[in-house]
């Protein structure tokens, strides 16, 4: 990967010979890119001269509980865009960011990731769509920008997890993978991998700990039944006792008749495969009180803030989740690089997957630099693409579209703090993917 100051030195260099021309950078053959025409959608970002050739669009929660994911995504992809002076080679790139999230509430909305897939595809200044935090959001997306006029438009992301999107096996509809690509060409690819990592990660977290029976939750929705899945399956090839499976009903008045069956299986672990809304933080707090402060309580990557903290207080104390994402002191040398700037730029720390962001950016422009302008192009660059020390690591993307790194975090609530305990790579054989 090329360093900062490289870039930053190149691209000055290259705008001063341009400014010496009298050339604006448009270039002749394309005419400036036009903004997405969707409600919910910022005018374009663009820091460069002239206008931009094309977009990089992005879908990502800009209100509610995931606010501050959609805020860090946004100021990552624009940092690195700046220090590569808005270009991608010949073409002048520009960013446009649209809120996923419904009016009321802190999950995605359906209609809001259709609408915009819709408005992305019709856009031909759109060369490839980035964000995408809910895999409820992936899944109505995909199949509309894998139908976009002039070939499937690409989707390089990060937090959408759902086993689904990419892969067959358990806690996965029969139609899928398939039905995401309908033209036969896969266009969805990410840089976090799938929830079966998670799954298996979390299981081996718990045995270190001490587990040995454990009940499995889920919340009904795809991502939620999926990677419960993926944990109930790993928690038995590694010896684990399933000592029961259920679901749990974000909407319920109270959860006794659900945590009496828990107790009378004897689980020592509880694993909450789902979203944390409307009430899991409630839930969280009526398995503490009733099965004690030894119970371990773990959950994939939706649980990583604190929002279990403001809503159980301290029956939050212990509670385990887990995410794709290493703390910043934990990442390789140019990730570190990253954070550091990010923080001195932002005053805040990046968390979350802006680091993969970031990443994702310097290979959307590559991608977009090697290409002539088409979306085929774009998404050849992005499945050949070979990072290495890059900010999270060195991967490749498989012909699945997963990224070949499969490294899961785990962090544990401590004096109401998320804090870092461990980081685990889950081998082969303990993943649910077929």
């Amino acid at each position: 990967m090329i360093r900062t100051a490289l870039i930053a030195a190149l691209v000055t260099a290259a705008a001063l010979t341009s400014a010496a021309c009298g050339d604006s950078g448009q270039r002749a053959d394309i005419p400036p890119a036009r903004a997405v025409a969707s409600s919910g959608c910022s005018p374009v970002k663009y820091g460069g001269e002239g206008r931009p050739d094309f977009l990089i669009a992005v879908n990502t929660p800009l209100r509610g509980e995931y606010t501050g994911h959609g805020v860090q995504i946004s100021q990552a992809l624009k940092m690195v865009l700046g220090e590569r002076g808005w270009r991608a080679g010949d073409y002048r790139v520009g960013l446009q960011i649209c809120n996923e999230v419904a009016e009321s509430g802190d999950a995605a909305s359906p209609a809001k990731c259709r609408r915009h897939a819709r408005a992305f595809g019709r856009n031909r200044s759109v060369l490839v769509v980035h964000g995408l935090q809910f895999s409820t959001c992936a899944i109505e997306m995909v199949p509309i920008l894998n139908r976009a006029p002039g070939g499937p438009l690409p989707v390089l992301t990060a937090g959408p997890s759902y086993l689904g999107l990419t892969r067959s096996g358990p806690g996965v509809g029969r139609d899928e993978p398939g039905k995401y690509s309908p033209t036969g060409q896969r266009n969805f690819l990410r840089i976090g991998p799938p929830d079966d990592a998670q799954g298996a990660a979390a299981a081996l977290y718990a045995k270190d700990k001490g587990a040995r029976r454990v009940f499995v939750l889920n919340d009904s929705e795809p991502y939620g039944f999926g990677v419960a899945e993926a944990f109930r399956l790993a928690a038995e090839r590694t010896g684990l006792t399933v000592a029961g499976t259920g679901r749990w009903d974000p909407k319920a008045r109270d959860f006794d008749t659900l945590v009496e069956r828990i107790q009378r299986a004897g689980a020592d672990t509880v694993y909450l495969g789902g979203f944390p809304f409307e009430n899991g933080p409630r839930l969280v707090k009526v398995l503490r009180e009733t099965l004690g402060p030894e119970l371990q309580i773990i959950a994939p990557d939706a649980w990583n803030n604190l929002a279990v903290v403001e809503g159980a207080g301290a029956a939050a104390e212990g509670f385990s989740p887990t995410i794709a994402v290493l703390p910043n002191d934990k990442l390789p040398p140019a990730g570190r690089e990253f954070a550091a700037e990010f923080e001195k730029r932002f005053g805040a720390r990046p968390c979350c997957f802006s680091v993969h962001t970031a990443q994702a950016a310097h290979m959307m422009l590559d991608a977009i630099a090697d290409s002539e302008g088409s979306r085929a192009e774009v998404l050849k660059g992005l499945f050949e693409a070979h990072v290495e020390d890059g900010y999270v690591g060195d991967f490749e993307i498989d012909r699945y579209g997963d990224t070949t790194l499969n490294t899961i975090a785990v962090y544990r609530i401590e004096d109401g703090r998320l804090r870092f305990q461990t980081a685990i790579t889950p081998p082969a054989e303990l993943l649910a993917r077929r």
